[in-house]
């Protein structure tokens, strides 16, 4: 029996997922042709359901309001707009060899369990293992601040490597975008950064420990 494994993952809509399937599946069943169609159907949905995930979900978990909700929605807006731009010019137009690369990335991301698709990524086992002993240390009040901000920053890394870098990297583009490119992830890490290194941080015992809940619930096991 195969042991279960942890991933960093959310529930994916019907929708992604359906336009991330028919996408992996033109590619394996006719690689030699463009799919440049569906590809292009996956990006900006995709874009929203990660910032759904990672930033306005432990808003909602909350039910968090004021300047603290204004500057995650802030963050939000801001990895949004970056991640946007990018992937409307770098993946706008790829060639056959690249939309593969592409294909297998999306289908080692996409995982179903109990019926219901997920996008995700595997944890590494020791870094899962110490992340929900993190959790478990918040839940019963003996949590520390630098071992919270180490964990969700690695979290935030995967994420960013996973959903970013891997889809960037598949595509070979020019010096200049190639430097849009790094100024988008410095965006993004800053965001991220500010997310994990001082708001989270910062929130008031009881609000943040609903956000840790939530986020602990992004561990999945499949």
């Amino acid at each position: 029996m195969t042991a279960k494994q942890i991933y960093v993952a959310f529930p994916t809509s019907q929708a992604l997922h359906e336009r991330t399937q028919a996408f992996i599946k033109a590619v394996e069943d006719k690689p030699s042709l463009d799919h440049q169609a569906l590809l292009s159907a996956i990006p900006s949905l995709f874009i929203d359901e990660v910032l759904a995930a990672f930033f306005a979900g432990p808003v909602d978990a909350t039910g968090m309001t004021g300047s603290t909700a204004s500057v995650i929605h802030g963050l939000m807006n801001m990895v949004g707009k970056a991640s946007r731009a990018l992937a409307n010019k770098v993946l706008g137009k790829v060639t056959v060899a690249e939309q593969k690369v592409l294909a297998k990335h999306f289908a080692s991301l996409s995982h179903e369990k109990d019926g219901q698709p997920y996008t995700g990524y595997l944890m590494d086992p020791e870094l899962a293992n110490e992340a929900l002993l993190m959790f478990e240390s918040f839940r019963t009040g003996d949590g520390d601040r630098e071992h919270l901000v180490r964990i969700m920053s690695a979290m935030a890394e995967g994420t960013i490597r996973e959903f970013f870098d891997k889809p960037m990297s598949s595509v070979k583009v020019g010096m200049v975008t190639r430097g849009l490119i790094s100024a988008g992830r410095a965006t993004i890490e800053k965001a991220s950064h500010t997310m994990n290194g001082k708001v989270l941080p910062d929130l008031e015992p009881d609000v943040r420990q609903h956000v840790l809940a939530y986020m602990e619930g992004l561990l999945v096991e499949i």
